[in-house]
């Protein structure tokens, strides 16, 4: 494995369960899901952060999930610009390994400058494909340089495909067409999501990655799918300082 862990088949075990699990129970909050897949292949392939970009049906990539707010701003980087690891292998489809940003700082100039001064010295990304079609990717940041094995690349592979089955969970002919509809409703709930991103944070004075983790550590506490929090928070039904509310316990 490309970093050390102490029980690493334990630790693969553990996140593969909790994935297939969450794949088996079945669930409305897709995007919810997907921020969970995200944080879990963190553990899976020991990395520092994992961001899903998915193919925009309507032209170019957007990101559906990241595991942490610095893993955000470098999927997002990579879909403004096209450019980058993960763009790269969804338009080729075969997985890219770059061991160290800093060898070859040219070959995305943009991309390794941003995600340098964010920490990350190392990536590996790896295509979702459905039916032969390549429709997304998995960045998975390192903080130092890495020397990517066989295990990292069928890991992230795996990972990849679990990502592409929370995405569609149906067979048929139909399937692709369901996934152009859902990739589309994912990402306008991202545009709704940074919309109340930003209200929080204007209102409550704060950075925009703590608005962000408020809202994304509210919805998981109370079941609330990240659309719908986002749509409370825009109209006024719920103020942003209940976000900073913990949950009341019990002292009797």
């Amino acid at each position: 494995m490309s970093q050390n862990s102490p029980d690493p088949g334990a630790r693969v075990i553990d996140a593969l369960s909790e994935i297939t699990g969450a794949l088996v129970d079945g669930h409305t909050d897709t995007g919810a899901a997907l921020f969970r897949m995200a944080t879990l292949g963190v553990e899976l392939l020991s990395a520092a952060a994992v961001g899903i970009m998915v193919v925009d049906p309507r032209g170019g990539f957007g990101v559906v999930a990241a595991s942490d707010e610095r893993a955000r701003l470098v999927e997002l980087l990579q879909t403004q610009t096209e450019s980058g690891p993960c763009p790269q292998c969804i338009r080729t489809g075969e997985l890219l390994a770059v061991p160290d940003l800093t060898v070859d700082p040219n070959r995305w100039p943009e991309f390794a400058a941003v995600a340098c001064d964010l920490g990350y010295r190392a990536v590996l990304a790896v295509p979702m494909v459905l039916d032969g079609r390549t429709v997304g990717g998995l960045n998975v940041l390192y903080t130092r340089p890495t020397a990517f094995d066989q295990d990292d690349h069928r890991l992230g592979a795996l990972l990849a495909a679990l990502t592409v089955l929370e995405l569609t969970q149906e067979t048929g002919d139909q399937r692709a067409d369901r996934l152009a509809e859902r990739t589309l409703g994912l990402l306008n709930d991202r545009v709704h999501a940074g919309q109340a991103t930003g209200f929080v944070a204007g209102t409550l004075d704060i950075s925009p990655a703590r608005a962000r983790g408020l809202l994304d550590d509210y919805s998981r506490r109370h079941a609330v799918p990240l659309r719908e929090l986002a749509r409370r928070i825009t109209d006024g039904t719920l103020h942003p300082v209940e976000l900073t509310e913990t949950e009341t316990v019990d002292t009797e």
